[in-house]
């Protein structure tokens, strides 16, 4: 009889974590071929070895263990709740053993509610979970981002899960640097801080018309005006560019935070991903975006 091993395969592909219909034409297809290279005197032993393989394949396989990360994030105005300590996640999580309301379980978990207390999980250890405000939709799966607000406010807690306090750790090490520095936002006539403070406040200054206008219009009409001015147009609450220039040495591309998002007192960084202010613990979220606002004395 002929080398089984392409059997044996298929039957290991059953722990891949791929569910998808594609997977599962694949994997039959590949089945089928290798049925029809055998030979008539081996053909109804294989048939009922390749057919046993492919009903396996076809059984529903079971959620694959995940593991989340958490991250950080402020964008101003257009952060929900005044920038509270919340926390926002692909809407794919809500709802699952990764993220449900505390009224529910883990074994029946029922979605969080916008603005109410939700159970966040890093893995599927009870250990790895905690609550806090859900305030929406956010990044790409399997983060959670919260608030520098919520870091300072749970970070000094004895007990957390492990890669919250492995975040805490590292943001206590960036604490320790940035008060090192010369805080540019505290400091803004100092000559080390005065050019790139004049700078940002202009950049500001100049996206403050254009984000009142956007917020008074709405951002359809706003961007209707401006149709033949595409850079000028808006998204995400007026405080986002519509069409992304956001480019990183990878091709990767975003839509950046504008300058007037931000909130009083506070700087969009320099990729436009978030505002910075001068609180060391909210820059300690975003070392290299914020870093520009920390000179060395």
């Amino acid at each position: 009889m002929q080398n089984p091993a392409p059997v044996l395969l298929l039957m290991r592909g059953r722990a891949s974590p791929l569910s998808s219909v594609a997977w599962y034409h694949e994997n039959y297809m590949v089945a089928t071929k290798h049925l029809s290279v055998h030979t008539a005197a081996t053909s109804a032993l294989m048939l009922f070895a390749v057919l046993s393989a492919i009903v396996l394949l076809l059984a529903p396989p079971s959620d694959a263990a995940q593991e989340f990360v958490p991250t950080c994030y402020d964008d101003g105005f257009s952060c929900p709740g005044g920038c509270d300590a919340h926390v926002v996640f692909d809407p794919g999580h809500n709802g699952t053993l990764y993220a449900y309301s505390p009224k529910s379980t883990r074994e029946n978990p029922a979605p969080c509610e916008n603005g109410k207390q939700c159970t966040v999980c890093f893995s599927e250890e009870d250990t790895d979970c905690i609550t806090a405000i859900y305030r929406g939709a956010g990044p790409p799966p399997q983060r959670f981002d919260f608030t520098p607000a919520f870091y300072e406010e749970i970070c000094s807690a004895e007990t957390l899960p492990g890669p919250l306090r492995t975040k805490c750790r590292e943001m206590d090490e960036q604490i320790k640097t940035l008060n090192t520095k010369l805080n540019c936002i505290l400091n803004p006539v100092h000559p080390k801080c005065k050019k790139i403070m004049d700078e940002a406040k202009a950049r500001k200054q100049a996206d403050e018309k254009l984000y009142r206008e956007c917020m008074t219009l709405g951002e359809k009409k706003f961007n209707e005006k401006y149709r033949d001015r595409p850079a000028l147009q808006r998204t995400f609450d007026c405080g986002y560019e519509k069409n992304g220039t956001g480019r990183n040495s990878r091709g990767l591309t975003w839509r950046r935070l504008l300058p007037a998002a931000c909130r009083e007192g506070s700087y969009v960084g320099k990729n436009g991903f978030d505002c910075c202010s001068a609180d060391p613990f909210s820059a300690a979220c975003f070392p290299e975006e914020c870093g520009m606002y920390f000179q060395e004395r």
